[in-house]
């Protein structure tokens, strides 16, 4: 019997002692293969984001990064930017292995072709370093030249202190690039996406960002206008199909035309658009929507109203896609035609009512 239980102890002993040898092993193993391992991922993970940052030499992983991109949905929409999320981010590095900036992935659902993801390079001390489109489902010949040299160059060198914006007439300010022509929606995801990655590298390596404030209607009708200075202008004639001209305001950059049309999908829709003394359409703003959430409604979001500025002063059309600029054309929002007829009439009531009664004054 005794010779029983020591056999026991003394075979419990061995697996203990092969056991305990396995575990040390398999711990030499994992040290030895954990830096190629960690190696081969940010290799993989730098293959899609090394485009938008050429200069660095190397990337390394970013202490904290998952938690950073598990709060960066909520942070963007705080931003006022939606359906936007933060993939992936590295620390880049120069010959030497210092860190000079970071590069940043981010997709963005409201590419007109569905997803499109973008990469972006931002040094530390705030400026980007580069650009680039990783993947996309837009149209071949419009909005797929996101993917042209021309279109992605332009970001390089700009600031990431704040938002990038496009204007369809061309930039005319460092915080602004060309729009892709004919291609508005994808040239808006763009630059939704790389202003997605600027907030997370403000918020996350740079202290935090700043919303910028709400851009008051009429500054958004007329870019630059001296709101203190805008004076009334008597409305005369002011009546048309569908639609009344309210109120006429001027400043010494043009003048902004407050119209409500009375064919909403919900009622009457309001805008402000303003028009440059040189008869091109400088902005458009809505004061007044009833729309439905989610469709119509889509009247006073960015994407569409920015659509406009670039335009003659001349009847606007709207098309269900693929609208050409150069026609004075703009892309009707998808599964509100209604909606968008109304905020067309109204626009069109404001080119008439210049054209008849102010321009050239």
């Amino acid at each position: 019997m005794a010779e029983k239980k020591s056999s026991i102890v003394k075979n419990t002993l061995v697996i203990f002692i092969v056991t305990l040898v396995a575990v040390a092993l398999l711990a030499i193993v994992n040290q030895v293969t954990m830096g190629p391992i960690e190696e081969a991922q940010i290799a993989a993970e730098a293959a899609s984001l090394s485009a938008a940052y050429t200069e660095a030499k190397d990337f390394a992983q970013v202490d904290g990064k998952d938690e950073m991109i598990e709060k960066s949905t909520a942070l963007l929409e705080e931003a006022g930017i939606q359906k936007c999320t933060i993939n992936n981010v590295l620390a880049a590095q120069d010959a030497s292995g210092n860190m000079i900036g970071y590069a940043i992935s981010a997709t963005t659902q409201n590419g007109y072709g569905a997803d499109l993801q973008i990469a972006v390079g931002i040094t530390k001390d705030g400026t980007i370093a580069g650009f680039d489109v990783i993947s996309n489902n837009e149209t071949p010949g419009f909005g797929a030249n996101c993917t042209n040299p021309e279109f992605t160059s332009q970001f390089k060198g700009k600031s990431a202190a704040g938002k990038i914006s496009f204007n369809k007439a061309g930039a005319t300010s460092d915080s602004e690039i060309d729009a892709i022509s004919g291609a508005t929606i994808t040239t808006n995801a763009v630059t939704e996406a790389v202003n997605g990655a600027i907030v997370f590298f403000q918020e996350n390596f740079n202290g935090g960002f700043d919303a910028a404030p709400a851009v008051d209607p009429m500054e958004q009708a007329l870019p630059g206008a001296d709101l203190a200075a805008l004076t009334d202008v008597a409305v005369v004639n002011g009546e048309g199909k569908d639609y009344t001209v309210n109120e006429v305001k001027k400043d010494a950059n043009g003048y902004i035309v407050i119209v409500t049309a009375h064919n909403g999908y919900d009622g009457d829709l309001q805008i402000a658009l303003g028009i440059g003394n040189d008869g091109i359409i400088k902005g458009y703003s809505v004061l007044l929507c009833n729309e439905t959430p989610g469709l119509g409604a889509q009247c006073k979001e960015e994407p569409f109203a920015l659509q406009f500025a670039g335009l003659k002063a001349e009847t606007v059309k709207f098309v269900p896609s693929g609208a050409n600029a150069a026609n004075n054309e703009i892309d009707a929002i998808a599964a509100a035609t209604i909606t968008t007829n109304a905020a067309v009439t109204a626009v069109n009531g404001a080119i008439d009512y210049y054209n008849a009664q102010l321009k050239g004054e």
